[in-house]
């Protein structure tokens, strides 16, 4: 598994918090089974909104990295 280790943009440390992110959103996906819309008008409180906030990344490009990350070792 190739887990980003710190941020591109601010350098921020992120690797400590990848299992937990990973761990967290998952658990938090099986109980919470509804559907969220975005509907332009009001951001919803997801569940890697949760943890994200849990964590305390509060900068977007952190966020962005735990966001968009893709384990492409898990296909190979």
């Amino acid at each position: 598994m190739i887990i980003p280790v710190r941020c591109m943009n601010c350098g921020n440390v992120l690797a400590d918090k990848w299992l937990f992110y990973k761990e967290k959103v998952k658990e938090l996906s099986k109980s919470n089974s509804e559907p969220i819309y975005m509907d332009g008008k009001t951001v919803p409180d997801t569940v890697e909104r949760q943890v994200l906030d849990a964590l305390g990344l509060k900068r977007y490009c952190c966020r962005k990295h735990m966001l968009t990350h893709v384990d492409l070792i898990d296909k190979i």
